[in-house]
């Protein structure tokens, strides 16, 4: 079955974005010399929910009347219409068998096929094996029991609008969102409520603040997508199409956390209804499977964000640009996606940024066992000494250990979101749900032929613990070696041991393959601003170091930075009373917002043949600079560095890890580090011969060798890989 696309969705449909979704695709093309068939709405390799849009264009402007297409062998010109540039047929392309179809174009002598591989609405579709057992929550989003197994619920279109009476309170700075109480569901689409607020998009147009919100279910995922409309128009009929509030640009948020849970989880609906994007006309869509806190699977954030997108391009049109929003492992997910699925996102604005889950973990976890080091001697180990060997501001180790440290604990059951029952322990239930990172990224790690579990890649052998610490005067010779004598490390399980943690080494390569571990790679063809509020000082476990790490890391993969831009504000608390942005912004995502838009915008409008990197440079606002704020939110600019002594890292200072602190560099991509024999000249302190003796010891194998690579590290295998990968 085929459905015509309507004159509504002719010049939308068919728009030349940036990144069109996954890229338009001919994959598995057999084309002639002047027909072209495309995807508009993904890959054609990847398509799901047995529709897909579809685009037919001829290099000699050949009129459409003259163009016979079939899908498998069926004939269904009628239904396609001319949409847009270059004389183009476009049509929602549907009744799409599960694997492989086919469409044909002819026209005379000319011809061209494309193969189009449908999936499953419900996926998976690179991710590999659905999660189990695994816990629906669609009742709670407001979706109704589910109605199968894979959590699946019917579309549901609700509305609501911006109420005069409710007006937004700031949110928290750095962090973004409506403020509770600003939307009403709007009881009636036939009157307009007196209290109904207006607002002017980036267009210009100014519109009754009115929002639909799609709710579903796709890839088990619950999603919500949300866009300035008319309430007077059908807004569940196939003609429906998004009104003149929409500005053809889309916002995409992600949410923050690491978990390893096995539950769905939830889409909260005031997360949806985002003030700062909404307003501005953008399309604005979250998922569950975009949290990273449920899965900490940024390849299944990947997957879901392409069937979601898929969805959101055949029904409400092909975006001019896709923006990515979220902080912390919002953040984390953006930029992994930016490497491992290129063109689904064509601007980044990540927030309290992490490069990934998989390089962080090692410093993460390294928390726990120093505090177990440091707590066996208190008078030896005061707060200076221990502040020197963990890098952080005091307390932040602490709460590393606090929030994230259990999420390698097999037997964590509080992680997993199951009934205690469910959950693996090692005598009463040794085939149950293992709650760690690596068994909820099964797909990418693989199993353990021994064990049945997934491969782990922590380690921390030859890690000279406070090497820094060492270096610099600030504990002793002594100290530094009981601190390695004692430090220990995790058994399979997740629990501290006396003998140090070792990696598997299927683990590390296939993290490295996989692209688990971000190399960064091609991220520098996308323009990125990263926000962050400062918390260091707060015992925060977002520290202001990261950004550093991921701009090491665009350095070594592209040899520039010009498309990254480093914001630093003061946190909420150290704001001056009464302090406002330039320019009557609100919050700095705001800002933030508003200079990617002009950026992107600007990339749009290039319309050279020069690469994307060259196009992000040249396209690049005064504003998207480097720069922090000051107390009274007074802008500063200065190339943002780990080390300098300017303005802003005297009102911020950079601080480090405990594997920073124990000789690594700052792009902090090693996994398990290669090893080097013990050399005393390497030391800026003198050890007595008993010491060196017990230093060997501690370290038989010998110490890491930053400069070379880690071992199994190599670049990602490719993009859009199919798990598990061989």
């Amino acid at each position: 079955m085929m459905r015509a696309i309507v004159p509504g969705i002719s010049s939308v449909a068919v728009a030349i974005g940036i990144g069109l979704g996954p890229g338009p695709s001919t994959i598995a093309q057999r084309p002639s010399a002047n027909i072209v068939i495309t995807t508009l709405s993904s890959r054609s390799d990847m398509v799901s929910g047995g529709d897909a849009l579809v685009e037919i264009r001829t290099k000699d402007g050949r009129h459409a009347n003259d163009i016979v297409v079939t899908l498998n062998g069926r004939t269904i010109s009628d239904v396609f219409r001319l949409g847009g540039e270059r004389g183009a047929l476009v049509a929602l392309v549907e009744g799409l068998r599960v694997g492989v179809n086919t469409v044909e174009a002819r026209a005379g002598s000319d011809r061209s096929q494309l193969r189009i591989t449908n999936y499953p609405i419900t996926g998976p579709i690179v991710s590999g094996p659905h999660l189990t057992p695994f816990i629906c929550r669609t009742e709670e989003a407001g979706l109704g029991p589910p109605t199968d197994a894979n959590c699946s619920a019917p579309t549901r279109i609700e509305f609501f609008y911006k109420s005069t009476d409710a007006p937004a309170a700031p949110p928290a700075a750095g962090r973004g969102g409506p403020a509770a109480g600003v939307f009403k569901p709007l009881e009636s689409l036939a009157a307009r409520p007196p209290d109904l607020a207006r607002t002017t998009t980036t267009d210009g147009r100014t519109v009754p603040y009115v929002v639909r919100v799609e709710s579903g279910t796709i890839n088990r995922a619950i999603y919500r997508i949300a866009v300035l409309d008319d309430p007077s128009s059908p807004s569940n009929t196939e003609s429906w199409r998004p009104g003149p509030g929409w500005n053809r640009r889309l916002i995409y948020t992600f949410g923050g956390g690491c978990g390893a849970s096995y539950t769905q989880g939830n889409a909260p609906m005031p997360v949806a209804l985002n003030d700062l994007a909404l307003s501005r006309g953008f399309a604005h869509i979250i998922s569950t499977q975009n949290v990273l806190a449920r899965h900490c699977n940024d390849h299944l954030s990947g997957e879901a964000l392409m069937m979601i997108k898929e969805r959101f391009i055949e029904r409400y049109g092909v975006p001019l640009w896709t923006m990515g929003f979220g902080a912390s492992g919002g953040a984390i997910q953006q930029l992994l996606i930016a490497q491992n699925f290129p063109g689904l996102l064509d601007g980044l604005l990540p927030s309290l940024a992490f490069p990934d889950s998989i390089s962080v973990r090692p410093g993460v976890t390294d928390c726990r066992l120093l505090l177990r080091v440091f707590s066996s001697g208190p008078d030896v180990w005061t707060p200076d000494k221990q502040t020197a060997v963990e890098g952080y501001t005091p307390g932040t180790c602490a709460a590393w250990d606090r929030t994230y440290v259990d999420n390698i604990v097999a037997d964590h059951a509080p992680g997993c979101g199951l009934a205690p029952e469910l959950v693996y322990h090692p005598a009463r239930n040794p085939r149950g749900a293992r709650c760690t990172v690596w068994d909820t990224n099964v797909a990418s790690y693989s199993r353990d032929p021994a064990t049945g579990f997934a491969r782990r890649t922590l380690d921390n052998v030859g890690v000279q613990y406070g090497l820094l610490a060492l270096n610099r005067g600030a504990i002793t010779p002594a100290e530094f070696i009981d601190l390695n004598v004692r430090i220990g490390g995790f058994d399979n399980d997740g629990h501290m041991r006396a003998a140090r943690s070792t990696a598997d080494p299927e683990a590390l390569r296939l993290a490295y393959a996989t692209g688990r571990a971000n190399a960064m790679r091609d991220v520098a063809a996308l323009p990125i601003i990263h926000v962050r509020p400062y918390l260091d000082r707060a015992a925060d476990i977002h520290t202001r170091d990261r950004d550093f790490t991921i701009r090491a890391r665009l350095q070594a993969a592209a040899g520039r930075v010009d498309n990254q831009a480093i914001w630093v504000f003061p946190a909420l608390a150290d704001q001056t009373p009464g302090a406002q942005l330039a320019g009557g912004y609100r919050v700095p995502n705001e800002l933030a917002i508003e200079t990617l838009r002009q950026w992107l915008d600007r990339v749009l409008a290039d319309r050279s043949a020069s690469p994307a990197i060259d196009k992000v440079r040249r396209a690049r606002p005064a504003a998207a600079a480097d720069a922090c704020w000051n107390r009274d939110l007074r802008r500063i600019d200065e190339p943002a560095t780990l080390d300098g002594s300017g303005a802003c890292n005297t009102l911020y200072p950079p601080h480090r890890t405990p594997r920073l602190v124990a000789g690594a560099s700052i792009a902090d991509d090693v996994l398990k580090c290669q090893l080097k024999p013990i050399d005393p000249k390497e030391y800026a302190v003198a050890f007595t011969p008993a010491q060196m003796s017990e230093l060997r010891r501690a370290f038989p194998d010998g110490v890491c060798d930053y400069s070379k690579p880690g071992v199994g590290q190599q670049r990602p295998a490719g993009t859009y890989l199919t798990l598990p990968l061989n």
